[in-house]
């Protein structure tokens, strides 16, 4: 049996893995087995029910989104040993009417290879392969169309990162610290609010501290990964700090909150033909086949929250890629999405028709700010 830090690598390489690529709730129904094999902890549909899914331990249930969750899993790690997991070691095995895992050692059979001898043929076959897999390695990889201008232009691209502005003086404790007014959202805003009442200058001042969350880091980490994948880069500025000088000069992607961050909301409603935020709402109109209608994308809860994501084209030539919502997961959600190859084929095939542009608004639901479903509103490809 391995250890526990075995049992923790074994699974964090398999949810790493394109398999896994995007199924959330295999993910993280996979690591709660798992941290369950190593309490030695029995589970049990109902336990499972209450744990995993929240759902009260008096409700009267009969959902079968337990055995439904299991046996989708099951089927993953089927097809991950099939293909990327073949010369693992261990497994991690669910039998079948079992709620529990279990790690299993892989016996590998090696098989007897018979070689004719081709005295004549087997060198020159040798080199001519050699020389199809030099030319083949040599061959560069073809990036995916929705980002393909980012990485053929001639121009830099810049993550702008929706951080929270705040500034210096007494806080509520009566002690100097860090003060976040969610109606100053830059130094602009601040310098106006001294305008308008000049007692502050005295127990105020501006400051270079400032705070990002979770959705930041995460969108930075997948987006990284993906640029690095394609031999790109990209260079890492904050919202508050970010003027239209700054933006113009090259490609932006912008991850941040739909309020706050007005530049941002600025450019996309500039390059929306249909589309404009307002506070947090999202007005479509105009269109000569959808009808106009009005969605509200705030959320008060953090475990629902409403993503707008729009590709659209920047000032001087440049690319825009701009995600927003209200709360963690749906940024970070989309921003995994529009990174997988795979589903990033899958949204141009379906939704794109060959038109470059697009803006899309998703539904989010997750638990403890995990991502576990992204529900398709509406997508509206333009010119």
């Amino acid at each position: 049996m391995p250890a526990k830090d075995k049992k923790l690598e074994i699974t964090e390489q398999i949810v790493g893995s394109n398999t896994f690529k995007n199924a959330p709730t295999s993910i993280a129904i996979l690591r709660y087995l798992v941290q369950a094999n190593i309490e030695d902890r029995f589970l049990k549909e109902s336990v499972i029910d209450i744990e995993f899914f929240g759902t009260k331990a008096d409700a009267e249930n009969n959902n079968p989104r337990v055995r439904v969750t299991i046996y989708n899993l099951r089927n993953k790690l089927k097809n991950y040993y099939e293909r990327e997991g073949a010369n693992d070691l261990l497994q991690i095995k669910i039998d079948k009417g079992q709620y529990s895992v279990r790690f299993e050692k892989q016996n590998f059979k090696r098989k007897r290879i018979s070689i004719p001898r081709y005295k004549q043929l087997i060198p020159y076959s040798l080199l001519l392969l050699s020389l199809i897999a030099l030319i083949f390695s040599h061959l560069p990889a073809s990036s995916p169309k929705l980002w393909k201008d980012f990485f053929n232009n001639k121009h830099s691209t810049n993550l702008f990162i929706g951080d929270a502005f705040g500034y210096g003086g007494k806080t509520i404790s009566g002690m100097a610290g860090w003060t976040r007014d969610f109606s100053i959202n830059s130094l602009d805003e601040y310098y106006a609010l001294l305008e308008e009442k000049p007692e502050l200058k005295s127990t105020t001042n501006p400051t270079n501290f400032f705070y990002s969350t979770r959705m930041a880091e995460n969108a930075t980490h997948d987006l990284a990964r993906f640029f690095t994948k394609w031999n790109q880069n990209f260079e890492i500025k904050y919202g508050t700090r970010t003027s239209f000088s700054d933006i113009k000069e090259g490609n932006t992607i912008y991850v941040g909150r739909l309020k706050d961050q007005k530049n941002f909301v600025y450019l996309f409603n500039e390059g929306n033909p249909y589309f404009k935020i307002k506070d947090k709402f999202v007005e479509f109109k105009g269109h000569p086949n959808i009808p106009d209608t009005t969605i509200f994308a705030g959320s008060i809860e953090t475990e629902l929250d409403y993503t707008v994501v729009s590709r659209i084209p920047g000032p001087n030539h440049t690319e825009q890629f701009l995600f927003f919502s209200d709360h963690d997961i749906g940024v970070m959600a989309t921003v995994e999405y529009f990174t997988n190859a795979d589903s990033i084929k899958f949204f141009s095939n379906k939704y794109l028709k060959q038109k470059p542009y697009f803006t899309a608004i998703y539904k989010t639901k997750g638990k403890g700010r995990i991502n576990l479903d992204l529900e398709t509103i509406l997508v509206v490809p333009f010119e």
